[in-house]
């Protein structure tokens, strides 16, 4: 079929594939197209164009022209005119997309309040719908840019038109219909479903591409070209143009119908084209419903990313290096270290609580709390909370923890599951893959960011991954030397990285392609997430601030931070779901979101109980707002939502001399009565991030 670039279209009876396997399925298939082949070598089948198609497969075989207005605030001297002239067409029974220019020479629409009080009055009628059009509209701003930078434009541009209307564009037209690859890619991040430009054919006619937007880039104008005195087609000429089958976009330019006789003209063209039979005139939003099938995954993933990237969204605030508030937040958190520091030979306790009046400390670490330590002391430094005298005699003693003992397996020697603090016994045996590949990751920062001072390579070096890497998977091993793989859960994308940062062949924990480029990958991500159990906070927004992210991690996290923003909506219950330590019984739970085939639910890990109904109630007693979560959120997802959640535990979670509670309850809005290594440290790593300007912990080459 490569031969050909038309493609044939075959509609198989759903009752055919009931009961076929994989290998079937790839059977019929073969069958079926080689079936098609002959009977189009043989004449007896004919080809057919897809606009075709698309037409005589439409209820009563209508066609649907898109009325597009482009350019409003393109100049504030031709607002007026662009206004009126809409009225007049919506007076007229017209449907129209508004095509905004959320930044021109004139200034940001959300400070313009004659046009927003326009859009707001306007958006109360069905015909009237809005496009983002660019940014500043200048020829070529959307060309040649990375992704970063189109990203930011296209995301502040559609934030404009949002914050200033209520609604979310259903499509966006850049300026100039110049684009590249990377503006596709990056308005695949904002969660657009609907693409307009016209590039001179009809291969982006109507077609979804495989981001999961939908291109609609027949488009037709009375303009010429734009040089001189912009000369106009006549009325047959469009017309002819937009021809009597195929689906078209109708674009009007305001400012160059700068005379009666050519506003008539255009009214008479859509006139006549409304008269059409099998013809309607639609908006974008009414044609984005009229074609586009149910799809209920790629409708959550593009809500999640609109949500996170754009409804929430908003550009953060440059914070100086001094800044007062977060820094008091991070010397608050430090706390814990130098408690624990003091009063632990050097190192850090998992949880600690007031008992009798006294600070009391669990007296064990796991080696993710041994990251955590790391990484918190590295926060610290750069903040100027500690001296450098005082951040090299804390590395100094966490390196010799972790040579002083190992555990012994196939040979080799592994970190520790749990190491005591002290001389008592009762710490767990074995080795947990995933919270070396955290302590890993951080060991990799500690050395770029000291540029190999301390003895990180040769710590490193002295342990034997490979027993437990088999076929490139990582394990858990049991203390008697039991082994099952770790390759499937949650934290295996972020714990698989710290192993390779340090050389260790690791195999993709993710089969398929990157999700922020393929619908299709991220939908069977979005089946493979399903599948691995509940996404929490940790470690995918932890991996972000200091790695930079994996795609995976990022589509994770933006499922997650949407659900939570879409319960609180919902309940008004702020949420915010990771792992934590409890004041309480059972001591820890891991608290997070459940996708399932229509939605998802959030889940309290903890201890079994003899029925689901008093396994839901224990749930909601333990549901909490983390601490660690909130300060994670606002570090990578700032906007208005992570500011609801640190004012909460910013205002709730203190614990004066202590550092900061493991989270607020749901139930009762008050903190739980117990501190953390992970809670506090992530709080500083956090903040480090903030005001080191938002860049990963670890540097790429040549950044």
């Amino acid at each position: 079929m490569s031969a050909t670039d038309n493609p044939i279209i075959v509609d198989i009876p759903f009752g055919a594939l009931t009961g076929l396997g994989d290998g079937d399925l790839a059977d019929y298939g073969a069958q079926v197209a080689q079936n098609v082949l002959a009977a189009v070598a043989s004449g007896s089948v004919r080809a057919i164009l897809p606009q075709k198609l698309y037409v005589q497969s439409k209820d009563m075989g209508n066609r649907l022209i898109v009325v597009r207005v482009d350019d409003f605030r393109v100049d504030p001297d031709w607002d007026p005119s662009h206004i009126a002239f809409v009225y007049e067409l919506i007076e007229a029974g017209y449907p129209v997309t508004d095509g905004i220019i959320p930044a021109p020479q004139a200034g940001l629409l959300s400070r313009d309040e004659v046009s927003k009080v326009y859009l707001r009055a306007m958006s109360a009628d069905r015909r009237y719908d809005i496009a983002a059009h660019g940014w500043n509209h200048t020829p070529s701003e959307l060309l040649g840019n990375s992704f970063r930078k189109d990203f930011d434009l296209i995301r502040g541009g559609i934030s404009e038109v949002y914050r200033s209307t209520g609604r979310f564009p259903v499509s966006y037209i850049p300026p100039n219909d110049a684009f590249d690859k990377n503006t596709l890619d990056a308005l695949t991040a904002t969660g657009t479903p609907l693409f307009s430009a016209d590039k001179g054919d009809l291969r982006r006619f109507a077609g979804m591409d495989e981001r999961g937007i939908l291109h609609v880039s027949n488009t037709v104008k009375f303009e010429k070209s734009w040089s001189g005195d912009i000369p106009y087609r006549t009325k047959d000429q469009v017309l002819d143009l937009i021809g009597s089958d195929n689906d078209a976009v109708f674009c009007i330019h305001p400012r160059t119908a700068n005379s009666p006789e050519k506003k008539a003209l255009i009214l008479d063209t859509l006139a006549e084209l409304s008269a059409q039979r099998g013809t309607r005139l639609v908006n974008f939003a009414e044609y984005h419903a009229a074609v586009s099938p149910a799809m209920l995954n790629v409708e959550r993933i593009r809500s999640a990313r609109a949500d996170v990237s754009v409804r929430d969204w908003k550009k953060p605030d440059q914070y100086p290096l001094d800044d007062g508030t977060l820094k008091a937040d991070a010397e608050l958190a430090w706390r814990y270290f130098d408690w624990g520091s003091k009063n632990f030979n050097g190192m850090v306790p998992a949880t600690s609580w007031i008992e009798s009046g006294k600070q009391a400390g669990y007296p064990f670490a796991t080696m993710w709390d041994v990251g955590t330590q790391i990484l918190a002391t590295l926060s610290a430094q750069r903040l100027g909370i500690i001296d450098q005298p005082r951040f090299e005699t804390i590395i100094m003693r966490i390196v010799a923890f972790l040579k002083e003992s190992n555990f012994r397996y196939a040979g080799g020697k592994l970190p520790h599951t749990e190491r005591p603090l002290g001389s008592q016994g009762g710490q767990r045996e074995g080795f947990d893959s995933a919270d070396t590949g955290r302590l890993l990751v951080a060991l990799k920062i500690l050395d770029q960011h000291t540029a190999g001072a301390f003895p990180i390579f040769d710590l490193v070096s002295g342990w034997s991954f490979k027993p437990v890497l088999k076929g490139g998977e990582m394990h858990i091993v049991s203390k008697n030397g039991r082994v099952s793989s770790a390759h499937s859960n949650s934290y295996a994308g972020y714990a698989g990285r710290g192993y390779s940062l340090w050389g260790e062949s690791i195999k993709p924990v993710f089969d398929g392609e990157d999700p922020s480029r393929s619908m299709d990958a991220a939908i069977a991500a979005l089946a493979e997430i399903q599948r691995r159990g509940r996404i929490a906070t940790e470690p995918h927004v932890t991996e972000e601030i200091e790695l930079g992210g994996s795609q995976h991690g990022r589509l994770m996290a933006d499922i997650l931070y949407a659900a939570q923003i879409k319960r609180y909506r919902e309940t008004g219950t702020l949420t915010c779901a990771s792992e934590c330590a409890m004041a309480g019984p059972p001591f820890f739970t891991y608290q997070g979101y459940q996708l399932t085939d229509h939605g998802g639910q959030f889940v309290v890990d903890t201890l079994k109980t003899s029925s689901k109904a008093r396994a839901d109630k224990k749930a909601d007693k333990l549901r909490l707002v983390s601490t660690k979560g909130a300060y994670l959120w606002y570090a990578a997802r700032p906007g208005d939502y992570s500011e609801k959640l640190i004012a909460l535990v910013r205002e709730q979670a203190k614990m004066p001399g202590l550092g900061f509670s493991a989270g607020v309850s749901e139930r009762t809005g008050k903190l739980i009565e117990v501190t953390d290594v992970n809670t506090n440290g992530i709080v500083l790593e956090s903040i480090a991030y903030i005001l080191g300007g938002r860049k990963p912990f670890l540097l790429s080459e040549g950044a």
